[in-house]
């Protein structure tokens, strides 16, 4: 794909890596000019932000039809146009044709509790909640549970109380901890999740300020 034939009602990603983290901000376009495009800028608890050079970008378009498309390594700066503030990618040459087949993960690691269906009734197991997306979540636990056995979870933090149900789809022994990893995908959807892993990139994002940047 040429930047000429991106639809300006597209859905734009910015997939950020930095310092072996990966996060993700969603945008719109607002503005094509020459090899430019301007998107929405990215925000943050209201609070624009840019991105380092220590930062690795690929902008990737979402059509409507499903097909997406991704440059990698752009250049991605603040700018300021018309008086407003944007984010402004620099694209060379043709997007790539992209087969993304996961959803973003996001890491996690917190203690929380699963409820599992015994004879008995529900039984809780603390678990290591790994990572999260909206399609599925990592658990590790000293636990031997069985492959698509079905439990439920209840997400809580300051802002969010998200219950909902997952089937354990992955396991695997990780010796030096002497536990499971667990990969389980989420049996209901959600639309909370996205709100909470937005709210958890957030977070990981300030931890990491040194790799971004306000705007002048």
């Amino acid at each position: 794909m040429l930047i000429d034939n991106i639809p300006s009602a597209a859905n734009i990603e910015l997939d950020v890596k930095c310092n072996g983290h990966t996060m993700v901000f969603n945008s719109n376009i607002e503005f094509i000019i020459d090899n430019s495009i301007l998107i929405s800028a990215i925000k943050v608890d209201d609070q624009t932000v840019g991105f380092t050079d220590d930062c690795t970008i690929n902008f990737i378009v979402k059509l409507d039809d499903g097909k997406v498309y991704i440059w990698y390594d752009v250049t991605v700066k603040l700018v300021r146009y018309n008086g407003l503030i944007y984010n402004k990618i620099d694209l060379q040459g043709e997007g790539k044709a992209y087969n993304r087949r996961q959803a973003y993960r996001t890491y996690i690691g917190e203690e929380m509790p699963i409820y599992i269906n015994s004879a008995s009734g529900p039984v809780q197991l603390k678990v290591l909640i790994k990572d999260i997306s909206e399609t599925g979540i990592s658990i590790i636990t000293k636990e031997d549970l069985d492959l698509k056995r079905t439990f439920r979870i209840k997400i809580k933090d300051d802002h969010f109380l998200i219950n909902t149900s997952a089937r354990i789809i992955r396991k695997e022994f990780i010796t030096n901890l002497d536990s499971f990893l667990y990969g389980c995908k989420f049996i209901e959807k959600n639309n909370t999740l996205g709100k909470y892993i937005a709210k958890k990139q957030a977070e990981e994002l300030r931890r990491r300020s040194e790799f971004f940047s306000n705007p002048n």
